[in-house]
């Protein structure tokens, strides 16, 4: 299976990157484990230290303990009381440098009551050196029992710092081990991959070499063959679009021609509807005007009736005013009488002749307005005498208003058809004049279109010939990179 340019590429990164993967792994364990060991070692240390420093610890107690029990004197309790005070301290540290072994925790174990025994035999001496002298914490000396517990002591402590000395040499080796393979890894590893990279490199770019100098051979004919083709086709790309152009000029007049000719017949049309919407507004004012005479002639009528009506109501208002008018000259007689009356009464007929007064009084207005409303019904009675007269006189124009405004109607609605057979005619013409420009518009759009296609053919061609022409340059300068075949 033939490979292509890009998957080679890949590849020959993919192999690059595969070795010092390799490379970074192997190093990265061994700095690891190198930091590991060194990580052990140096706890060790600390572990040693610490066993150390408790049976240095445990050595100031005793020392402590057999010069006072000497002299006899509290200021040399000091190095008891610091040697108590640093094996509690070791011990901790002891316990927390081996969590994470269980031997060593066990030895802890069996360490830790021996040391307690130990202070507590020492405590005792001193006790008794305070308490009964000399001898007496003599005799607990000479039984051998706090050099017993010391022994033991030394023995475990011995024990655990062999231990972690056979431990720390084991180290030592890892770590010496460890520190040859680093520099194994950089004194081979690097000048390996770099080698294995050459190669590899030199062999990729060999082949890649080979058929890109195909490629580019193939490039370099096939571009030329397409820039003496794409020259041809601009040519007559160009041709063909020019010759579009005059005939689009060409159509883009006729257009104009149809456009004016629509635009005349659209005017007659529009003269012709409007003449006919006056005349079907005339036909209908003309029919508004006779309804509205024969409404006047109606209402004239009506008011005719109600003149008369008005003249027999009058005429029965002036019967109620003769009788209000009566009336008032009663009340006025009996308001006298009560006046005269009310002064026979006296001091209790007073109010009753304020009354009488009052109600004269009222019968002296009433006699007063019905003379007023007999002179305004006068007035009345003479203008409606005059409306008679008018209404019949309006009836009469009413009637011969009509007769003409019929005649009138009849004259319109004949000038109307007339009108309107004219109108119709004009809109036929209009629309046959609007098809014909709606089919010239059509001839332009089509004709922009050919114009729009022709010009995108000019330029695309322009550009294919321009892509052809970059494409040939192209081939030529990744011909002089890669260099000639005998290169």
């Amino acid at each position: 299976m033939k490979l292509t340019v890009g998957v080679k590429i890949g590849a020959g990164y993919a192999l690059a990157l595969l070795v010092l993967a390799a490379f970074g792994i192997l190093s990265y364990r061994n700095a690891t484990g190198y930091v590991e060991a060194i990580g052990r070692r140096v706890s060790d240390y600390q572990l040693i230290d610490s066993l150390q420093g408790v049976m240095s610890a445990m050595q100031d107690t005793e020392t402590g303990q057999r010069g006072y029990l000497i002299v006899g004197e509290d200021r040399y309790l000091e190095p008891y009381r610091s040697g108590i005070a640093a094996v509690d301290k070791y011990l901790s540290k002891l316990r927390s440098l081996t969590e994470a072994n269980t031997d060593q925790q066990r030895e802890l174990d069996a360490l830790e009551p021996l040391v307690a025994a130990k202070l507590d035999e020492l405590k005792e001496t001193i006790e008794l050196r305070k308490s009964k002298g000399f001898d007496a914490a003599l005799k607990v000396v000479q039984t051998d029992r706090g050099k017993q517990i010391m022994d033991d002591i030394r023995k475990i402590v011995g024990q655990m710092s062999g231990r972690v000395r056979m431990s720390v040499a084991q180290l030592d080796d890892e770590i010496s081990a460890r520190s040859r393979m680093s520099i194994y890894g950089i004194v081979y590893g690097i000048p390996v991959a770099a080698i294995t990279l050459s190669l590899l490199g030199l062999l990729v770019t060999r082949t890649i070499t080979h058929q890109l100098r195909e490629s580019i051979a193939q490039l370099s004919s096939s571009a030329a063959e397409i820039l003496a083709t794409t020259t041809q086709l601009a040519s007559s790309a160009m041709e063909t679009a020019t010759a579009v152009s005059e005939t689009t000029a060409t159509v883009e007049q006729v257009k104009q021609t149809a456009q004016l000719t629509n635009q005349k017949a659209r005017y007659v049309s529009d003269s012709a509807q409007k003449a006919a919407n006056v005349s079907t507004v005339g036909r209908t004012a003309v029919g508004d005007a006779v309804q509205g005479m024969h409404r006047i002639q109606e209402q004239m009528e009506s008011v005719a009736d109600s003149i008369v009506r008005l003249s027999e109501q009058g005429q029965a208002i002036g019967e109620i005013i003769a009788t209000v008018n009566g009336l008032a000259e009663q009340s006025n007689l009996l308001a006298v009488n009560a006046a005269i009356e009310a002064t026979k009464a006296g001091e209790q007929g007073k109010g009753f002749g304020v009354v009488a007064q009052e109600i004269k009084s009222l019968a002296e207005q009433s006699k007063q307005a019905t003379a007023q409303v007999r002179t305004i019904l006068g007035d009345i009675q003479k203008a409606t005498s005059t409306a008679v007269l008018a209404t019949e006189q309006s009836n009469k124009a009413v009637d011969a208003g009509v007769k003409q405004t019929g005649e009138t109607g009849e004259s319109i609605r004949l000038l109307a058809d007339s009108i309107g057979e004219a109108a119709q005619a004009a809109t036929q013409i209009a629309a046959s004049s609007q098809q014909q420009m709606v089919g010239m518009d059509q001839v332009v759009v089509a004709m922009e279109s050919i114009k729009l296609a022709s010009t995108q053919n000019v330029a695309g061609t322009r550009q294919a010939e321009t892509a052809a022409q970059d494409l040939h340059t192209l081939g030529q300068r990744l011909g002089d990179l890669i260099g000639s075949r005998s290169a």
